[in-house]
């Protein structure tokens, strides 16, 4: 790897880039567009939840597997695999004939996704070996994510409201598809593998059931606070049960046969890492329910475009990428510090949504100000609580530690997406019963960080 051209090695890092590129922007292009696909066919509340839902279930599930997956089959192999796969289910989101199967295909898009992105993190740092590259490939990795973020709201608002011959929603899973592909093409010639672990021992029927009561879990969850629990979701709710109880038993089975569990709760044992995992989990909760909210808030509500929801959601994400730029700077200094101030940018932004939106007359650049200001704070805490937590860990266990933040951080999403989503659904008073719950979340976050700086302190 070491006689890599720096030509060819900036020709992988672009290649290897299109991988957090896509799950990102395809994370992100949904919100906006979901109202329009909700009119489009026909869906329920609970419908269109699970389009953000069975995307995260499908990526966060599948982040720990995947690596060991890579490790034993080879990383560039996989790679290019799931880079095609992710168009393949692309293109069927893309010409899904009902709001199902659209659902089903997201699920397979967020597995795809999850196997993309550890192969791409892995063959980067076999790429860039010497500290100084590998640290600048790591940011403009970064810098990348945080841009498809930005371009994926831009562009969730303006292609649904293109007039295209069925459905201009339609594209933003379409525009995966030659992007997908002529990656994988291209990374089958310019990408080298790296060496693997034949003997590496995966747990597949570990997987399978984490797999099931997730997928059961939040089904029931999203559905029945929808439609009311009748009894056939009550027993997707007991079999979800079932499948916890069984995979805590396959787990338990597994440690005491000395073999390699799914879950590793090694990282755990290090404070600072189990303290920004608590934290995580409320804003988590919050991160991706704002999105979901406000796109719909401001189309239903407002009657704002697709497109000037899209536009107003971009200087949301000039906020985080600037602010989270600069959290490189301060995070070391200030430590919890830093996140405490993040999040009252976050949570003085949500009390300013409200207020402003429930004026009779609203000025577009007011809201866009107001945008600007949550993304700076959501800039500042999301990359900080990420080095924060891995902060602590020793090397061997680092990849461990990131994997279950990942997929902790994604499973938070999905459930906040249905409890917040359902919060401003469900009653008149939506649009404050959800601000408060994002605001109480919020201060649950900073609360968690505050015992953590005082305990530091005092130590």
């Amino acid at each position: 790897m070491q006689n890599i051209s720096t030509v060819k090695k900036r020709i992988m890092l672009f290649l290897i880039s299109m991988s957090i590129f896509l799950s990102v922007l395809d994370l992100f292009i949904v919100n906006v567009a979901i109202p329009k696909i909700r009119v489009a066919m026909h869906a329920s509340v609970a419908d269109i939840q699970l389009i953000i839902v069975y995307y995260v279930i499908g990526y966060g599930a599948f982040l720990i597997t995947s690596g060991k997956v890579g490790l034993k089959y080879g990383h560039k192999k996989i790679f290019i695999l799931s880079m095609f796969s992710f168009g393949v289910f692309s293109l069927l989101c893309g010409l899904a004939w009902d709001i199902h199967s659209l659902n089903i295909f997201r699920l397979f898009q967020g597995i795809s996704g999850a196997f993309m992105i550890p192969q791409g993190v892995t063959l980067l740092s076999s790429i860039f070996v010497i500290e100084e590259e590998r640290r600048r490939a790591y940011s403009i990795y970064g810098a990348i994510a945080g841009i498809s973020s930005v371009l994926g709201q831009i562009l969730g608002g303006i292609l649904p409201d293109l007039d295209f011959a069925f459905g201009g929603w339609r594209l933003i899973f379409l525009i995966n598809v030659p992007i997908a592909f002529i990656v994988g093409i291209l990374s089958w010639g310019v990408l080298v593998e790296i060496d693997r672990k034949r003997d590496l021992k995966i747990q597949p029927l570990s997987q399978l059931v984490m797999v099931c009561l997730l997928v059961l879990l939040m089904y029931s969850l999203v559905t029945g606070a929808d439609y009311g629990w009748t009894t056939t979701l009550l027993l997707v709710l007991v079999n979800a049960i079932i499948c916890i109880v069984l995979f805590l038993v396959i787990q338990f089975k597994n440690y005491k046969k000395s073999i390699n569990v799914l879950i590793d709760f090694k990282p755990f044992t290090y404070r600072t890492f189990a303290v920004a995992l608590i934290a995580l989990v409320f804003y988590s909760l919050v991160q991706d329910s704002y999105f979901f909210i406000y796109a719909n808030h401001f189309q239903l509500k407002l009657d704002y475009t697709a497109t000037q929801t899209g536009l107003l959601f971009a200087f949301q994400g000039v906020g985080y990428v600037i602010a989270s730029f600069l959290s490189l700077k301060f995070l070391s200094k200030y430590k919890e510090r830093f996140m405490l101030f993040g999040l009252l940018l976050m949570i003085g932004g949500l009390v300013g949504h409200y207020w402003l939106l429930s004026r009779e007359y609203i000025l577009f650049y007011e809201v866009a100000l107001l945008l600007f200001e949550y993304g700076m704070g959501c800039g500042v805490v999301l990359p900080s609580m990420f080095t924060y937590a891995l902060s602590s860990l020793p090397t061997d266990i680092t990849s461990i530690g990131s994997s279950l933040y990942l997929t902790l951080q994604q499973l938070s999403i999905a459930l906040g997406v249905s409890i917040v989503g359902q919060s401003y659904f469900g009653s008149i008073d939506g649009h404050f019963n959800s601000t408060v719950i994002m605001i109480v979340l919020l201060i649950m976050t900073g609360f968690v960080f505050l015992i953590s700086y005082k305990r530091r302190l005092s130590n």
